[in-house]
């Protein structure tokens, strides 16, 4: 089977954290047996980079003789609509979900994407979303599997906490509190965070907040190894991958019940879902971290089937019945005639 992956998200110098759960989607893919080239188109840099897209990826596809076409996000799913092959999209959350503007609304950008997103979705032959919050955005798309992304547990495995501190330059005493997510973005509600810092100080624990953003798995890996407890409280979220990584990384995690974070820690332990206040937040922080404990999340993990490599087996499982239905005759009753 020949891919091409469209995406919007891969690692570079620049942003060595970008969309790294799509590389691992991919190596897993390639991992299995999938030949795949890729295409990576930098939206971040210019929105002219996706017309620019528009233009080569046909072009592409007939040169890579490739059988099918797996877009990453709705911007790139839109882009990649005038491939003459099947097209497999994947929606990973803010594109149906939007962007709280931080006035309790969505930005006027997100809420153009979010229209962007369902035309592309009602495109495709296949479409891919993380939980079944998202597949109810996009009801009435007939061809949607719920497949969160998995996990590297080979990469993401704990190491002894003295160490990863140590290499992080951080101080041997205290409790860590983790914050693995932009500061700056509205809907990670980093100022809970904070606020949760504050009242565990004020109860007299030795607490300290550690943020880490956009820094390669391996920094991500110590870091969740040198911290005591993962604070995920979030306005909104799809499948967050960091909670999944935490629990590979037996790090506590405390969230808000955001995506599928209620599902994920159901059965995981010490950790917490706490709605987003201040008291509840720092009270369930306080008994997660009185445990003194790791977490079952790494058993929890495997268990559910959220490694990369069981992930790549049920996404190879969309590809070969979309290939299966093209060679049958069927098109996807959304899309036009010509795909």
């Amino acid at each position: 089977m020949r891919l091409l992956t469209v995406t919007n998200m891969w690692p570079s110098r620049e942003r060595p954290g970008w969309g790294t759960f799509v590389k691992s989607q991919v190596d897993s893919l390639m991992g299995a047996g999938i030949s795949n080239t890729l295409y990576v188109i930098e939206g971040w840099r210019s929105t002219a980079q996706y017309f620019r897209a528009v233009r080569e990826l046909p072009l592409l596809a007939r040169r890579c003789a490739a059988d099918l076409v797996h877009a990453h996000f709705g911007y790139t799913g839109a882009a990649a609509l005038g491939v003459k092959v099947p097209l497999v999209l994947s929606l990973c959350g803010t594109d149906l979900l939007g962007r709280p503007d931080g006035k309790g609304g969505l930005t006027l950008k997100s809420r153009a994407l979010i229209r962007v997103s369902v035309h592309a979705a009602r495109r495709a032959n296949a479409v891919i979303v993380k939980t079944e919050q998202l597949r109810q955005r996009i009801a009435g798309v007939p061809e949607v599997e719920v497949i969160p992304n998995g996990v590297d547990i080979e990469q993401f495995k704990p190491v002894v906490r003295e160490a990863a501190r140590r290499s992080l330059g951080w101080r041997l005493g205290g409790k860590v509190l983790l914050f693995a997510a932009n500061r700056d973005e509205p809907r990670k509600n980093f100022p809970l965070a904070a606020a949760v810092e504050r009242g565990l100080r004020g109860r007299g624990m030795d607490v300290r907040l550690e943020c880490v953003f956009g820094k390669p798995h391996s920094t991500i890996v110590q870091a969740m190894s040198g911290s005591d407890v993962l604070l995920l409280p979030s306005l909104q979220e799809g499948s967050p991958n960091v909670v999944k990584e935490a629990m590979a990384c037996g790090l506590p995690v405390v969230a808000a019940p955001a995506g599928d974070c209620s599902e994920l820690l159901r059965h995981c332990f010490p950790s917490a879902v706490a709605e987003r206040t201040e008291e509840a937040f720092t009270s369930a922080t306080a008994r997660v971290l009185a445990a003194e404990s790791r977490s079952n999340g790494r058993t929890l993990i495997v268990a559910a089937g959220l490694t990369v490599e069981a992930t790549a087996q049920r996404i190879i499982a969309v590809y070969e019945r979309v290939l299966r239905s093209q060679s049958a005759g069927v098109l996807n009753r959304n899309a036009p005639a010509t795909r």
